[in-house]
């Protein structure tokens, strides 16, 4: 059985709850938080969003967060977990000038949409 994972905090972190697992969530964010290469089973699970921490907060590095979320969540749609991906990158320069924030929308095959919202901390 699987264990769901709770949002615990503003900064996304999560925090394993003792409830089974109903949503594609705990996929979601495996995905977008495990630096791609240092999954030990699998080197191409994770994402490259790790690498934008010392990039500037441009509009080129809110469209490279969102190619790299999209390409940590392709495999939702090759394995038919999810039918659709949708992911958009705010730069909120008047609450935080080195945050970017990410919203993603999942649509699995079924369920409700999965909302999914986490920051980068850029310079």
């Amino acid at each position: 059985m699987d264990f769901a994972l709770d949002i615990v905090d503003r900064n996304s972190l999560a925090g394993m709850t003792f409830e089974k697992a109903t949503t594609i969530m705990n996929n979601i964010y495996l995905s977008l938080t495990i630096e791609q290469g240092s999954f030990f089973a699998d080197t191409t699970f994770g994402s490259r969003l790790h690498l934008l921490r010392r990039a500037k907060n441009t509009e080129t590095t809110a469209r490279l967060a969102v190619d790299y979320c999209r390409e940590a969540l392709q495999w939702l749609l090759d394995t038919k977990k999810a039918i659709a991906i949708d992911v958009f990158a705010q730069r909120d320069r008047t609450q935080d000038i080195h945050r970017l924030k990410l919203l993603i929308e999942v649509t699995p095959i079924s369920g409700p949409i999965v909302p999914f919202t986490t920051f980068i901390d850029v310079v």
